[in-house]
């Protein structure tokens, strides 16, 4: 880095010991389409609040299908008013290519038109007529090269205070679990694969559906949170097969690191089996919820930080710095966290050393802890019967 006055925030990883106001819930997403004249134009940054603006974008299920419904599917879940931010691109338009690192790349410009308020980033591809994909790794190769970008463009919007997680379709998958490709062996912590469908037709991704549960929820929460409801009374995967008839599959495909629906015994439709991301179960990032709740942090400290920039500070007869400045220090990012994140965090503990050099670096060195709400995956109950008078006897 530079000596431009700044704030610097390094996230730190294993940790966890696990093998002001953010805009939460703001997504977008990056759809093939055609143009629609007069309303639709591809790589132009388009904001909407509910189903009713794709009138004026000339969107329907005829001329864009997958637009159409991905945008409905998303609504369904966050409800009208929800902020979705959209770009469109050609037919022809790779998921390596949506997600370029390069400035001028459709997911850069989706990020930037969005203003930096943008948190969860969903993509998605109808692919045209003759399209042959790499199936070698039994879903679309195209999908694995543009987890491998996305994540790239993700950690460098995040550098600028920019931070967000990317879904990613699990496209055309071959319905067969021999040599797919396992995301939690990867290291794309900021993108997570939905191999899950709402498509019967296309068998599409349910890219929409899945962000819009994300955008609704709070960011500590599980998307496949049982108290949160069904998320679709029927579902499919990409191979076209219903959630249950690859109900087997279940265990591999957990463990592979998908997002898929599954099924409850004695509850109604289908819900999502989790939130994994690309990444192994090692990194503290490996869950959607826990990289959002990270990301909002990040962007509280800083933006708190940043009013100290070239600010003065009164050192002490050591040239160290006096101990109310360090818990001044601690306690303005401490409030801020709390009054921000106070339930949505087990705890946060900040930590100014006042053992630091300020005259001769010029900086400031802060740790800062947080304790996550831990997510329930299994409840082991011991049942059996109980006799009192062999107890008593």
């Amino acid at each position: 880095m530079g000596n431009l006055p700044n704030v610097n925030i390094t996230l730190g990883n294993g940790k966890l010991g696990r093998s002001t106001a953010t805009p939460d819930g703001v997504a977008g997403m990056i759809l093939t389409a055609a143009t629609v004249a007069d309303k639709l134009d591809l790589n132009r940054h388009y904001q909407i609040s509910s189903t009713r603006d794709l009138v004026g974008l000339g969107i329907d299920s005829d001329t864009n299908p997958l637009a159409d419904k991905e945008i409905r599917a998303f609504y369904a879940q966050a409800g009208d008013g929800a902020e979705l931010h959209l770009l469109f691109v050609s037919d022809v338009t790779t998921l390596t290519a949506m997600c370029d690192t390069d400035v001028d790349s459709p997911l850069s410009k989706l990020i930037n038109g969005g203003g930096g308020r943008i948190r969860l980033v969903g993509v998605n591809k109808l692919p045209p007529l003759g399209y042959s994909p790499d199936l070698s790794a039994c879903i679309d190769g195209d999908a694995i090269t543009a987890a491998a970008m996305a994540h790239l463009c993700a950690q460098d919007f995040a550098e600028k205070i920019k931070p967000f997680r990317l879904l990613m379709p699990a496209p055309t998958w071959t319905g067969l679990t021999e040599g797919l490709f396992k995301p939690r062996q990867s290291s794309y912590n900021r993108v997570g694969f939905v191999l899950a469908s709402d498509d019967p037709e296309n068998n599409t991704a349910a890219i929409g559906q899945t962000l819009g549960r994300a955008a609704k929820i709070e960011p500590q929460q599980n998307i496949g949170r049982v108290k949160s409801g069904s998320i679709a009374p029927n579902g499919y995967f990409t191979d076209g097969s219903t959630y249950l008839e690859k109900a087997g599959y279940a265990e591999s495909l957990h463990d592979a690191g998908y997002i898929f629906y599954r099924s409850f015994p004695t509850k109604n439709g289908c819900y999502l089996n989790d939130d994994s991301m690309a990444a192994p179960i090692a990194d503290d990032y490996s869950n959607l919820n826990l990289g959002r709740i990270i990301d909002k942090a990040n962007v509280i400290i800083y933006s708190v930080y940043i009013e100290e920039i070239l600010d003065e500070l009164t050192v002490d007869e050591r040239g160290r710095i006096p101990e109310g400045a360090c818990r001044s220090y601690e306690g303005m990012i401490r409030q801020a966290i709390n009054n921000e994140m106070g339930r949505q965090i087990s705890g946060f503990t900040p930590f100014v050393d006042p053992d630091q050099n300020p005259l001769s670096t010029s900086m400031l060195r802060v740790s800062a802890e947080i304790t996550p709400k831990a997510t329930l995956r299994k409840i082991n109950v011991d049942l059996s019967f109980r006799n009192p008078a062999l107890l008593n006897s």
